[in-house]
Order: structure tokens, then sequence, then C-alpha cells
């Protein structure tokens, strides 16, 4: 059967690309969330903190799932807003295939490693979640060494240029433990779900009217590269197929032997 093998990367296209306004619909649809939640918390005068992570107490891992949603003050939730919307959206455009996998990815694992590192207090806010998205989109492009994917790492390097200045500890207020924990959450997803809409395709059979480059030393100094066109018949699959070059019409021709005609033995009489 004729076949060949390709060193190159080709983008699956599963139907058409979501309208790229669409993308930012479920980031702005938690955002909301995290506005409803600090506003009701604002009306009530409650403070939320004690749902926040409190780290290697049992009854702390709720603030995987919940803290996320409360934020300390205005300028709290605001920091965290436009950055969720905008990292999801991306991610969501460009990684649909992927996309709920790293989310779903980066919120559990980014609470879970602060709740494994983090200091004997409550961390709340969605900081890790944000440097998770952007530590996908910024380990993404380097581990692909995809060019698209690598526009898009150094434009968030530009646009969080600061992001590994929270990995660090700073204000005392300030949980550094959940951005490192996030951040690495983003590399784990990035490792983990690094190939996103790309994949290498290996031993392909030749499809019907392929038409594949062959290069050949025995066509001349001034003319290596000639052009043969197969088409492959379904029920021809299995056949071999040999190639012989008309050196005069720089051109190839195929033949297909033919099958052996099956024998036919005589029945000798008893």
């Amino acid at each position: 059967m004729a076949r060949f093998s390709s060193g190159d990367y080709i983008t699956q296209a599963e139907g058409e690309p979501p309208h790229f306004g669409y993308s930012f619909l479920p980031g702005l649809l938690f955002v909301a969330l995290m506005w409803l939640v600090s506003f009701l918390s604002y009306l009530t005068h409650v403070n939320l903190a004690f749902l926040g992570i409190m780290p290697r107490n049992f009854l702390g891992l709720i603030g995987v799932f919940l803290g996320p949603l409360i934020h300390g003050d205005l300028l709290h939730l605001l920091s965290n807003t436009f950055p969720l919307v905008l990292l999801s959206g991306f991610i969501l455009y460009m990684h649909r295939r992927v996309a709920l996998k790293v989310v779903v990815l980066v919120y559990l694992l980014s609470g879970l490693l602060t709740w494994f590192i983090g200091r004997q207090a409550y961390h709340i806010g969605a900081s890790g979640v944000v440097y998770g998205l952007a530590g996908y989109l910024l380990f993404n492009g380097f581990l692909r060494q995809n060019r698209g994917a690598m526009a898009v790492s150094l434009a968030v390097l530009f646009l969080y240029s600061g992001l590994f200045y929270g990995i660090f500890p700073g204000e005392e207020r300030v949980s550094w433990e959940g951005h490192l924990a996030g951040l690495l959450s983003g590399l784990v997803a990035a490792i983990t779900f690094g190939e996103g809409e790309l994949t290498r395709e290996e031993n392909r059979p030749l499809e019907p009217d392929v038409v594949q480059r062959h290069v050949s030393s025995t066509a001349g100094k001034h003319y290596q590269h000639m052009f043969i066109s197969y088409s492959v018949q379904p029920q021809e699959l299995s056949k071999p197929y040999h190639y012989t070059l008309d050196a005069a019409g720089l051109s190839a021709k195929v033949s297909t032997p033919a099958a052996p005609a099956p024998s036919k033995e005589k029945a000798k009489p008893k």
C-alpha cells in the first residue's frame, strides 16, 4: 500500500470557528457571578473570607471551589475582572478543543497547590486562576514552538510584564502563594494540553488525487524535483505500486503488476 510520512503539523478544523465575541461570554458570566457575590456580601455586611482556602485544613478545601468567587474589596475585584475576561476569551477562541479542560484544570489545581503551600490564612480571590490562564498562554507558545502561539506568548508577556513579581513574597495581605500556584498550574496545563488544536500526522495512507513532490538526483543537475500524481482507489489500497522514470520526458510512469490468475488443477480420475 502506498504511504508517506509527513513531519509537518496540520490544523484540525472541526467546523467553522466561533464568533470572536462569543468566546468572551463564559468569562463575562463568571465575572458577573463574582460581582454578584461581592454585592450581596456588601449589602448584608457578611465577611465571606471563611469560605476561602485554608491551607492544610480539611474544611479549608471548600475554598478550592468557592475561593475565586470571594474578594476583599473593590480594588481586588477590579484587578481580577478584566484579566479573567480577556484571558479566558483568548483561550476559548484559539484553543476551543481543549479550552474547557484547561480552565477546569487551572481552576482546581491552582486552589489545591495553594492549599498545600500557602500560609495559615484564608486565601481568597481569582488571582490564582488569572495567573494560571496567563501561564498557559505564556508557556504554551514556548513549548509548541509555533509562531502563532509564540506571538500570543509574547503579547501576554508584554501585557502582564509584572506577572513574575507577584510570585515572590511582598505585601503581607497579598497571596503570593496563590499566584505561584496559579502559574504552576498554567505550566501543567500547557504540558498536558500543549498540543492544542495541532496534532502530528504520521504514516497516513494516500488519499485519492494526492500530489506529492519527490526529489530525485537522476533527473539532471538543474531539475531535481518532479511531481507524481497518485490516484488511489479504495479497492486497490493493498496493491504495491512501482514507478519507472521516463528520462526523456522527465515523468514517472506507474505500473501495478497484475495479480496472477488462480491456477486450475484438473481433477484426476479415480
